[in-house]
């Protein structure tokens, strides 16, 4: 069986073997090469060809972001980001997963993590995850969605909201996150909420990058903020997103759902109990089956489901599961979903486009 070839890129010899060995537990993972800034891993890359490249963001001589753009601009690459847990690492890490990576490992205790080891199954999983995607999807990946920053008409926020857009996403959702908002108007009798699958500390600078770029506020939620028209809302990364009949934003502890918190079936369980039927579920790249439930639930309170077609989704998992067991009344390509969004808040249907 051939292995996966891995290169690990980071400034402390010691978060090298760390994860070099983390990596080599695994037999199916082999690594090729260890390398302590971007300007070291360029010049290697010229002889060797790894299947997933493990990057450090903060870096001597050529942070990861650098590497990242140059590495991208001469061939495909698979990129993993190993992120510090602070406010610049996390900002960093949005602008990587922005320029191309696929996905990004949160380093438990700062850049130097003694504690590493406990990332092991993460990292092992995000490996094998990423080398499953082509390189051609990757060359793709990388060059779609630029946004730039651009003149964006908004509206104020409305009255409290009577329909509900609910958008779900795991690997590849960040800049999927990115493109859909940029396609949208303001909404007219919608609100919105995002559950995107990402730890602690990460979604409040994803949500302020995607406010950026959309015609409507789009914040990381707090415990009791209510829904309005015209206003999007974020699960905080390490918490359960639940939503009150009164329409009110409960955020809990409560343990991870398989693997997950947040947990995009618990939220839209609790959003069909409080709109019932009046919400459009929207379901993004990403592994897993995660919202295939809560989107169950909800067609048969007579809601609405769109799911990512296969050409752009970076991961077919959560849009197919929906799409196979009959759950999906639209399949669209990532750009048209913006359109779709705002064709449903005013109208609630689709023009005759629906399965």
């Amino acid at each position: 069986m051939k292995k996966i070839k891995v290169m690990v890129v980071d400034d402390s010899s010691f978060m090298r073997k760390m994860v070099g060995d983390i990596l080599e537990s695994d037999s199916e993972i082999e690594v090729v090469a260890k390398c302590s800034d971007g300007v070291e891993a360029l010049e290697k890359l010229k002889a060797i060809t790894p299947d997933v490249i493990l990057l450090d963001v903060e870096m001597p001589r050529m942070d990861g972001l650098r590497f990242l753009e140059e590495a991208l601009q001469r061939r495909p690459e698979r990129v993993v980001m190993l992120s510090a847990l602070t406010q610049v690492g996390s900002e960093t890490t949005i602008l990587a997963l922005e320029k191309g990576a696929l996905d990004f490992i949160p380093k438990p205790s700062g850049s130097i993590s003694l504690d590493i080891e406990k990332k092991k199954e993460e990292i092992l999983q995000k490996v094998k995850e990423v080398s499953r995607i082509s390189l051609d999807r990757v060359k793709t990946y990388a060059l779609e969605g630029k946004v730039t920053k651009k003149d964006i008409t908004r509206k104020p926020e409305g009255r409290e909201c009577d329909r509900l857009v609910f958008v779900a996403s795991s690997t590849g959702g960040p800049k999927a996150l990115q493109t859909l908002v940029k396609n949208l108007s303001p909404l007219r009798r919608s609100g919105m909420v995002f559950v995107q699958h990402m730890p602690s500390g990460f979604t409040k600078s994803l949500a302020e990058r995607l406010s950026e770029m959309a015609p409507l506020p789009i914040k990381e939620a707090e415990e009791g903020e209510r829904l309005f028209v015209n206003r999007a809302l974020m699960a905080p990364g390490g918490k359960h997103l639940l939503i009150e009949k009164d329409k009110r934003v409960l955020l809990n502890d409560d343990p991870p759902v398989k693997g997950l918190k947040p947990c995009a079936d618990i939220s839209l369980f609790s959003a069909v109990k409080a709109f019932g039927g009046n919400i459009l579920a929207v379901v993004l790249t990403g592994m897993g089956k995660d919202a295939l439930e809560g989107c169950r639930l909800l067609r048969r309170e007579g809601g609405t489901v769109i799911a990512q077609d296969e050409t752009s989704s970076l991961i077919f998992g959560m849009p197919r599961a929906v799409i196979e067991e009959g759950l999906a009344n639209l399949v669209l390509p990532l750009e048209e979903i913006g359109g779709a969004i705002v064709e449903w808040d005013a109208n609630q249907h689709f023009s005759g486009r629906e399965r």
